[in-house]
């Protein structure tokens, strides 16, 4: 049986083995309750994954030829693999109380949905990590004063202490991408910061939305709403606040709204 590839669903299937191991050992499989794979596809992760996870591994995809191709490899045998859309899944109540991790060959259409669904998972997902277009891994790991630095950079780095791994080349994939594509861990910080996510998430959306202007205009719109910036921060714009910088500005805001 042979798994065609969908464009619909953005699949392009790794075809390395080096590079399928090295993902898979990215994840510490200590002190960890559970992993979801999304989108095994041919399973060219799973393989290496499953002998060390075993019943601990839950895999969710949504080309039903991969699922029935994955329950025909001898290698799969007592796989966990649901038919279903992994963003439409309430991970919070199916995995409480869990340790949690999430690894996967991400649909580069869905890559940034799945990452904000990491952050706002209250500290459930302890691990995070896999392959994301190129663009988009860099954007996740991007420090400030970098021109990738954005919304995502700072809203996933204010839980999660982000590395980029390794850059995958497009001819590694069948078939290949357009574009190329890099591997990033993700590990949930001891401490969360000391604000509400939903402030923050405005803040950082706000500041973001206009970034080639100064904080002292972007930020506007915030003005009435008990927010204050400080003099200092006024002529700078949003690339060039660290990731706690704006952790203490939304810390501040909630003081000011309480």
């Amino acid at each position: 049986m042979k798994v065609k590839a969908k464009k619909h669903l953005g699949q392009h299937f790794l075809i390395n083995e080096e590079i399928s191991a090295n993902i898979a050992n990215s994840i510490n499989s200590e002190n960890l309750d559970r992993l979801i794979e999304i989108g095994p596809g041919t399973g060219m992760l799973t393989k290496y994954l499953y002998p060390v996870w075993q019943q601990k591994l839950v895999c969710y995809e949504l080309d039903k030829q991969s699922v029935d191709y994955l329950a025909l490899q001898p290698w799969a045998v007592g796989l966990q693999v649901y038919f279903a859309d992994f963003l439409k899944q309430n991970i919070n109540k199916e995995f409480a109380d869990c340790k949690l991790a999430i690894i996967g060959n991400f649909p580069y259409n869905i890559s940034t949905e799945i990452a904000f669904k990491v952050i706002e998972s209250n500290g459930l997902v302890k691990e995070f990590g896999g392959m994301f277009q190129k663009e988009v891994a860099e954007r996740l790991c991007a420090k400030h004063g970098n021109k990738s630095y954005g919304i995502t950079s700072v809203l996933l780095q204010a839980y999660y202490n982000c590395q980029y791994l390794f850059t995958v080349d497009k001819m590694e994939f069948n078939p290949p991408p357009k574009v190329q594509s890099g591997v990033i861990h993700c590990e949930l910080k001891p401490v969360a910061p000391d604000c509400n996510y939903k402030t923050l998430r405005t803040l950082v959306k706000t500041a973001f939305g206009q970034r080639r202007k100064t904080l002292s205009n972007a930020l506007k719109p915030l003005m009435n709403s008990g927010f204050n910036l400080p003099v200092e921060l006024a002529g700078l714009r949003a690339e060039q606040l660290s990731v706690e910088t704006f952790v203490n500005l939304a810390r501040n805001w909630d003081i000011a709204k309480a």
